[in-house]
């Protein structure tokens, strides 16, 4: 990347972004390998303008959820392209929005915790064997890969980097029993996680 490049500002990128003719995966990918510190924001730019596009009747047609599910894939793919490790493989990487949701629900989960999950944000070595068979039957992987992936380094919590004025660190992982405190989960939910210890 040149030194033009990492000099432009967030808002400077959005609207380049923004005026492209148009905003596909495609040019998504362009700007996300060109502007990775701003990744977060083309992304939220690309749903915006998606789902303007939507209700203006132009490029994609359907509703809210099916905007946003399109754009997160498309998120997904570039980013994947763009950063990839081909060894250890992603298993939440084609996961839609709903469908990230509805895994948490059937797991028993809160988004939170699901999210801490997915963000390695949780410890690989603390994670009880059954929880990690169970989330590897809801992912349709192997308990292997999710672990893998869970072993992994962690990534940037979305939440701390969502438009953040600052580059924020990625988080010291905390432990399994760590993590069920501090989720926002029911007690309920807290006893069936830690009935799966090994």
């Amino acid at each position: 990347m040149n030194t033009e490049n990492s000099r432009l500002d967030e808002e400077e990128v959005l609207h380049a972004f923004s005026v492209e003719p148009r905003h596909d995966r495609a040019t998504l990918e362009h700007y996300l390998n060109q502007y990775p510190q701003h990744a977060l924001a083309l992304v939220d730019c690309s749903i915006e303008l998606m789902m303007d596009a939507s209700h203006s009747g132009d490029e994609f047609q359907g509703s809210s959820d099916q905007v946003v599910d399109e754009a997160w894939r498309q998120f997904q793919a570039a980013i994947g392209s763009a950063q990839g490790n081909p060894a250890i493989a992603n298993p939440f990487a084609q996961l839609q929005p709903t469908a990230f949701k509805s895994i948490a629900k059937r797991l028993d989960v809160s988004n939170l915790f699901l999210i801490r999950v997915r963000e390695r944000a949780i410890d690989a070595a603390t994670f009880p064997r059954r929880f990690v068979q169970l989330l590897a039957a809801e992912l349709g992987a192997t308990a292997d890969a999710v672990s893998a992936y869970l072993r992994s380094p962690p990534t940037m919590a979305s939440s701390l980097s969502f438009r953040s004025n600052v580059k924020p660190d990625v988080a010291a992982q905390i432990p399994f029993d760590q993590a069920v405190e501090t989720s926002q989960l029911t007690p309920a939910q807290k006893e069936a996680l830690q009935a799966l210890r090994d």
